[in-house]
């Protein structure tokens, strides 16, 4: 028991010194855009330039609790791109998934001329990518949302989640393979 631990101990006796960690990396293969995959009758909202891959991430949120071995505490979903988030929100209403993408696709368009997609930038240039030099709506779609990460409370095994919440994740920029790192933290 560390130092820390111990303070506690004595401070507080019940206190429980049994503290877990569980950390992993997974990676998503995920395409342009998958809502005609969720709801067919979305398909005359879907445009060509709509880049908007969702994965419904809760079961496997409740597989990793349950590999933590984590009772009481939090788990950590973390994004490792700039074009994805990490988002809880209603995903088993598809239209709601539709005017989504809608209402990204028209606040910040795929071609408009940002200086992001332009002959001046100068850094972080993908020299074997070059579709991630042309991506600034992805960048700033990602900006908006403003979720690389979500931290989850676990209470007796289980995520603690609303009624209609889902955990899922976002590519704005596919077809890509991603990385997400997951850590659970409790007793």
């Amino acid at each position: 028991m560390n130092q820390s631990a111990i303070a506690l101990k004595k401070v507080y006796p019940t206190f429980n010194t049994e503290f877990l960690t569980f950390f992993k990396k997974i990676e998503i293969s995920t395409a342009q855009n998958n809502l005609l995959e969720l709801e067919p009758k979305l398909g005359e909202h879907v445009t060509d330039f709509d880049f908007f891959h969702i994965n419904d991430l809760t079961e496997n949120l409740f597989d990793w609790i349950e590999e933590s071995g984590v009772q009481e505490g939090s788990i950590t979903v973390q994004s490792l791109h700039t074009t994805c988030v990490v988002a809880v929100n209603e995903l088993d209403e598809p239209c709601l998934l539709g005017d989504i993408n809608k209402f990204m696709r028209e606040s910040i368009p795929r071609t408009k001329p940002y200086l992001h997609n332009s002959s001046i930038r100068t850094k972080n240039l993908c020299e074997s990518d070059t579709k991630c030099d042309r991506n600034a709506d992805s960048h700033m779609k990602s900006f908006l949302f403003g979720n690389h990460s979500q931290s989850i409370i676990v209470h007796e095994g289980k995520p603690v989640l609303g009624e209609w919440q889902r955990l899922c994740f976002i590519d704005l920029d596919g077809p890509r393979t991603r990385n997400i790192a997951i850590s659970v933290v409790g007793v």
